[in-house]
C-alpha cells in the first residue's frame, strides 16, 4: 500500500528536506526464527527508492498500529522521508507472532539475531540496520546488541534501563526491585495490562492476506485503560478501577490472580527474591555482558530506569566499549520522544520551561539523524566530538562531560537531625553539612501496613510523576529533613546514595525514602525516590531478621537525579516504610512476605548524630560545563 508521509505540526520543519514523499507497507510478512517460530513482521520502504537502503528496526510487544506504544508518533516516517527502510516485528509470543511469552524479553538474543539476519538478505537492504526505540522497544536491544551481530551497525535503546540486570552496583534485576522491595504497582499493571502469558491464538496456517483482515479488526492487546487502533480511541476505564482494587490484594502473590485474568510472567516472579539464581535466565544484559554496538543511552529523571540506565553507561565505559554515549534528559517515561511539548514542559506539579534537546527545536530528531547518518549511511560523522555524558539540569539547562558521573562532581553529606519529632514538625528535622553534635538522637514513628503511605509521584508510565509531596508530609509517619532556605544555588547532578542507622521491634520492615525540591511557598516537589528491605543488609542472597531494638546500617543507591534547587529553595529528604502500591507492603512478620495475608504494626526508627551518622550524599556541581546549543 501506499501512504502520504506528511509530518502533523510544524515541529520537524527545520529538519533535512525530505528525500521521499510515500512510502509502501507490507503487513504481517512472518519472518521465520532458527527454532521454526513465525514473527509477524511489517516493512515499510520509501517509495521509489534505488538501491539498498540502510534499516531502522523496531520490536516490540504491543500492537503494531499503536504508534504511541509501538514506535511513538512519527518517527517512522522521519526515517522514510531520509531513506532508511524501517521494520516492525511484534516479539515472540506476542500479537500475531508465535511462540509463547513465559518471560520477560522472551527470546530477545536470538530472535533479535535472526531477525538482523533475515533482514540482511532482504535485495533492499544494506547490510546496515540500526535498532530504535522507547521502553520495551528500548529493552529489547540489549540482548540483541550482546549477539554482536555484524549488521547491527547501531543502537538508540531508550528508557531501557528495565532490561539491566546484575552489572557493577546494580542489583535491582531490571527495576524489578529498589533495594529487594518489589516495585509491585508498576509490575502488577504492566504483565496484567500488557504482556500476559496466555493468550487468543490465531487458527494455525493463516496466510498474510488474512493476517491483514484480522488485524484491521481485531488486536490482542490486553484491555489496557485507553488505547488506540487503527485511529479509534478505546477506553477501558473500568479495567483501570479494577487493577486500583487489585493492588491492595493480600498475598500479594494473588494481586493479578484474584482478578481473573490470564497467566502472566508476574505471577512467578513475585514469589522469587532479588537474589535468586532463576533471574540469570531472564535475557537482561548482566555481567559479562558485551557489545560492539555504538549507543547513544536516553532516559529521563523521572523514569523508573534512568539509575539502572546510568549504571550500564558507566559498565561500558568501565570496559573501554567505544562509542558509547549517556543523554538524561527531564521528563517521565519515554518522554523525550513527544518532542512538541518540551519547549515548556509540564508534568505533574511541576513546570520546567525549555527541556528541549540543547535548547533546540528538533533536537532529538536531529540528534537520531545524525546518529543513523554517520553509522549506517557512512556520511561524515557529525557527533564524533559531542560528548559522552549530557545531562538536563531541571531549572538550569544542559551540562556536559566525559564520564558518569561527572569529573567534577563533589559528593557531599548532608547529616539528619532532629529533636525526635521530624514526624510531627516540618521544620523539626534538618539536613546539614555540618556532623551533628550530640552523640545520638533518633526519631520513631508507627508503620502500620494496613495504612501505608500512598505513592505520590515516581513510578513509571503516568504524566504525573513529580508532584506535590505536601499531603504525604503531613503524616505523623512520614519523617522530613530539610536544609535551611539556600542563600545562593545548587547543583545536585549524579547518582545519590542514603546511608540511615535503623531500629525496630518488628523482625524486618523497611525504609523508604525521597528526594525532594522545597519551593518558597512550600510546594514539595519528588526528585527520586528507593527503598530497602532490611532483611537483605548482609546481601540480596541472603535474609537476615531483625533483633528488636538493634541499630542497623543500611544503605540505599539507586536515586539519580539532576535539579537544580535555586536560591530560597530548600532540599529535602523523606523517610518512611511504605510507598504504596510503588513499592510492595512489607508485612513486618520476617516471613515470605508474598504469600502472607496478616500483619504486624511496628515501631520504627531513623537514629542519627555522632553514634548513627545517618546522611545522604549529594553530588554537587560547583564548576559548570554549560552545553552549547550546537551538535
Amino acid at each position: 500500500m501506499a501512504a502520504s508521509l506528511a509530518v502533523t505540526g510544524s515541529s520537524l520543519a527545520e529538519l533535512p528536506q525530505p528525500q521521499y514523499e510515500d512510502y509502501t507497507w507490507e503487513k504481517e510478512i512472518f519472518v521465520p526464527m532458527r527454532d521454526g517460530t513465525q514473527l509477524s513482521t511489517d516493512v515499510l520502504l520509501p517509495k521509489g527508492a534505488k538501491g539498498k537502503l540502510p534499516t531502522v528496526l523496531v520490536r516490540t510487544p504491543y500492537h503494531k498500529d499503536n504508534t504511541h506504544w509501538a514506535y511513538f508518533g512519527d518517527w517512522d516516517k522521519l526515517f522514510l522521508q531520509q531513506g532508511y527502510a524501517v521494520v516492525i516485528q511484534s516479539e515472540r509470543g506476542r500479537q500475531f507472532s508465535e511462540g509463547y511469552f513465559e518471560d520477560y524479553l522472551e527470546g530477545a538474543a536470538h530472535d533479535g539475531y535472526d531477525t538482523l539476519e533475515w533482514i540482511s538478505e532482504q535485495p533492499w537492504s544494506n547490510g546496515k540496520v540500526g535498532t530504535f526505540g522507547c521502553s520495551s522497544s528500548g529493552e529489547q536491544q540489549w540482548a540483541m546488541a550482546n549477539t554482536k551481530h555484524p549488521a547491527h551497525a547501531a543502537m538508540l535503546p531508550l528508557a531501557s534501563g528495565t532490561a539491566i540486570g546484575d552489572i557493577p552496583g546494580n542489583d535491582t534485576q531490571g527495576a524489578i526491585y529498589r533495594g529487594g522491595i518489589p516495585q509491585m504497582g508498576l509490575w502488577a499493571w504492566w504483565y496484567n495490562d500488557m504482556a500476559t502469558s496466555e493468550r487468543l491464538l490465531l487458527p494455525p496456517d493463516t496466510t498474510q492476506a488474512q493476517r491483514v483482515r484480522l488485524r484491521n479488526s481485531f488486536t490482542l492487546q490486553p484491555m489496557t485503560r485507553f488505547y488506540q487502533m487503527n485511529g479509534r480511541s478505546i477506553d477501558t476505564s473500568a479495567k483501570t478501577e479494577q487493577h486500583d482494587e487489585l493492588v491492595k490484594t493480600l498475598p500479594s502473590m494473588n494481586v493479578i490472580r484474584s482478578g481473573g485474568g490470564a497467566l502472566t510472567p508476574f505471577d512467578k516472579y513475585i514469589t522469587w527474591t532479588p537474589g535468586d539464581k532463576r533471574w540469570d535466565g531472564i535475557n537482561q544484559a548482566r555481567v559479562g555482558h558485551s557489545q560492539k554496538t555504538p549507543a547513544l543511552h536516553l532516559n529521563t529523571w523521572h523514569d523508573v530506569g534512568a539509575g539502572e540506565m546510568s549504571r550500564m553507561f558507566k559498565y561500558l565505559q568501565d570496559q573501554k566499549t567505544p562509542d558509547q554515549y549517556l543523554i538524561l534528559g527531564s521528563g517521565p517515561h519515554c518522554d523525550l520522544l513527544e518532542e512538541s511539548h518540551l519547549a515548556n514542559l509540564e508534568f505533574g506539579d511541576l513546570n520546567l520551561g525549555d527541556a528541549r534537546y540543547m535548547g533546540r527545536d528538533n533536537g532529538y530528531a536531529e540528534l537520531f539523524l545524525n546518529w543513523f547518518d554517520g553509522k549506517l549511511k557512512g556520511k561524515k560523522d557529525k557527533l564524533k566530538k559531542m560528548p559522552k555524558v549530557q545531562l538536563h539540569v531541571m531549572n538550569q539547562g544542559w551540562i556536559t562531560g566525559d564520564q558518569w558521573p561527572l569529573e567534577n562532581t563533589q559528593f557531599t553529606k548532608y547529616y539528619l537531625n532532629s529533636s525526635g519529632k521530624a514526624g510531627y514538625r516540618l521544620a523539626d528535622g534538618a539536613l546539614t553539612t555540618q556532623k551533628p553534635s550530640q552523640v545520638s538522637g533518633k526519631d520513631n514513628y508507627i508503620y502500620d501496613p494496613s495504612y501505608p503511605v500512598p505513592t505520590r509521584g515516581g513510578g513509571c508510565c503516568s504524566s504525573a510523576m513529580a508532584v506535590d509531596q505536601r499531603d504525604i508530609e503531613a503524616r505523623a509517619d512520614v519523617l522530613t529533613y530539610t536544609t535551611p532556605v539556600l542563600e545562593k544555588g545548587v547543583t545536585v547532578a549524579g547518582p545519590i546514595e542514603v546511608v540511615l542507622y535503623v531500629s525496630s521491634d518488628a523482625k524486618d520492615t523497611d525504609f523508604n525514602v525521597k528526594l525532594v525540591d522545597v519551593y518558597p511557598d512550600g510546594k514539595a516537589i519528588n526528585l527520586s525516590d528507593d527503598g530497602f528491605r532490611v532483611r537483605y543488609r548482609e546481601g540480596f542472597d541472603k535474609k537476615v531478621l531483625m533483633n528488636e531494638g538493634e541499630v542497623y546500617e543500611i544503605k540505599l543507591t539507586n536515586m539519580v537525579t539532576a535539579n537544580y534547587f535555586k536560591a530560597g529553595h530548600r532540599i529535602r529528604l523523606q523517610v518512611t516504610s511504605s510507598n504504596f502500591p510503588s513499592y510492595e507492603r512489607n508485612l513486618n512478620t520476617g516471613g515470605n512476605n508474598y504469600d502472607e495475608s496478616e500483619w504486624v504494626v511496628a515501631e520504627n526508627a531513623v537514629h542519627h548524630g555522632e553514634q548513627y551518622p545517618s546522611h545522604v550524599v549529594l553530588p554537587l556541581i560547583e564548576k559548570l560545563n554549560l552545553a552549547s546549543n550546537k551538535q
